[in-house]
């Protein structure tokens, strides 16, 4: 045990971190314990076999080890029946695996392994919090979405505040107002998603129940300095952004999730273009459940510009691919590849434009490289994520959806030429990306704001 310069003992914390097991909830996740390790904690991360399958070894690094459990679907979904029960069984499997784990803990530490001393849970996952203080454990929620969305669903599910959500626009405490199409489309009249809201539900009950709650908030003070305080009774606590290229370690840099690129060489492909010349497009990992029509759109739109694009195309289903392939016949001036790191991308010098369906990882990842966006949102977080990159932080604008709710080919080049175009909109949010680029950067850096936001929060777990 170690002794405080006062004389009081501290301790070394031991965080179990439990996510869901998606990519985007996984890679900001792997950042977090980086970091946290390299404040002095332990880091035990646990989440389901499934994921651990599907990206092969996990990076290694001291003071982080693995807790793996099975949420009963360790090959993968097969089916849409699957589908409809996963979040069941997620919770039950989980719940069980996860007191499994913390009793293990408890008891080896009586022959001197580091007891678990918090428990740090991230979203879909409220579970994690019932079950920790069923062990008397501290629990901390790591939010990956943005502060302002977790601000509309704490109103949304609170009683004395959703008369709110019956005008449109929705004016909240200390947030911008917002439209019913800016909402998180989980919301949304007519895209509800039950299962999702029981999830969320129990999510801000959880935060409810606590005298004061705490939450690590994947994004930076600078960029929602009023979302952060908008709701009193939590404390949120900026300290992102979680993305690799914040961070330059090795650990903090790995990405469980690893392909090959096709067998292109995109690199050198983009190191032959004009500085600022070239679209890129990425439409994050559930790129094939996009809507025919949108797709057919984001193709014309884009080919419509003449100008060179790299499109990441990641489907599984070769029909899906095939289709895409069919759609850009002819046009010699695109790479198609099936991964590249997006933040090496990102970072090239001939990159002017990211196409993104605006998941916050990639938006964050957008922001701390200086690149302007066309938003392409299609589901959850997505709509509010591309109402703030276009109304708040002017770094882009959104492909709006016509009267039958889909986007044609010339709203998408519309969009790309105002980003990529010569005129006064253009330069604005090239000015604001960059300007956005200096503050992620320095939010994260070591010394900077939201480092010193983490380090605080360790500090407090040392102290008994």
């Amino acid at each position: 045990m170690a002794t405080s310069v006062n004389g009081g003992s501290r301790r070394r914390p031991h965080y179990l971190l439990v996510t869901f097991p998606a990519q985007g909830h996984i890679n900001p996740a792997l950042q977090l314990a980086n970091r946290l390790i390299h404040h002095g904690a332990t880091v035990t991360y646990a989440t389901a076999v499934s994921a651990h399958r599907r990206m092969g070894e996990p990076p290694s690094a001291k003071g982080l080890s693995y807790a793996w459990f099975t949420d009963g679907f360790d090959d993968g979904l097969k089916s849409f029946e699957d589908q409809k029960i996963y979040m069941s069984e997620l919770k039950r499997c989980g719940s069980n695996a996860l007191s499994d784990i913390i009793r293990a803990n408890l008891e080896d530490a009586t022959s001197g392994t580091e007891p678990i001393t918090d428990v740090i849970y991230s979203v879909l996952v409220p579970w994690a919090s019932t079950v920790a203080r069923g062990f008397n454990l501290p629990t901390t929620l790591l939010w990956i979405e943005p502060a302002t969305v977790l601000d509309i669903y704490y109103y949304y599910f609170n009683a004395s505040y959703k008369h709110l959500f019956e005008i449109d626009p929705i004016k909240l405490p200390g947030l911008p107002p917002i439209s019913t199409g800016d909402l998180p489309s989980f919301l949304q009249p007519g895209k509800i998603l039950p299962s999702a809201l029981v999830t969320l539900r129990e999510h801000i009950e959880s935060l409810e129940s606590e005298s004061n709650p705490t939450i690590l908030v994947n994004t930076f003070s600078e960029l929602e300095s009023d979302a952060l305080t908008s709701v009193e009774k939590l404390r949120m606590i900026p300290i992102g952004p979680l993305v690799s290229s914040s961070d330059d370690s090795s650990a903090g840099k790995a990405n469980l999730f690893r392909s090959s690129s096709d067998g292109e060489d995109h690199t050198k492909w983009l190191d032959s273009k004009l500085e600022k010349s070239v679209i890129y497009i990425s439409l994050g990992t559930h790129a094939d459940d996009l809507p025919e029509k949108h797709m057919e759109a984001l193709t014309s739109g884009v080919l419509a510009t003449g100008r060179p694009f790299l499109w990441v195309v990641r489907a599984k289903n070769p029909d899906v691919k095939n289709r895409f392939l069919e759609l850009i016949r002819g046009s010699d001036r695109g790479l198609v590849v099936g991964w590249c790191s997006q933040t090496a991308v990102l970072s090239h010098p001939s990159v002017g434009c990211f196409v993104t369906h605006c998941g916050w990882n990639s938006t964050l990842e957008s922001l701390e490289s200086g690149v302007p966006v066309v938003a392409f949102p299609q589901f959850a977080d997505q709509c509010t994520t591309a109402k703030l990159v276009e109304d708040t932080w002017r770094i882009g604008v959104r492909a709006k959806e016509g009267e039958e709710g889909h986007v044609d080919g010339d709203e998408v080049r519309r969009c790309l030429e105002k980003v990529m175009g010569d005129g006064e909109d253009a330069e604005e949010m090239r000015e604001n990306a960059a300007r956005w680029k200096t503050m992620a950067i320095d939010a994260a850096a070591e010394g900077g704001p939201s480092d010193l936001n983490l380090k605080g929060f360790v500090e407090e777990d040392k102290e008994e």
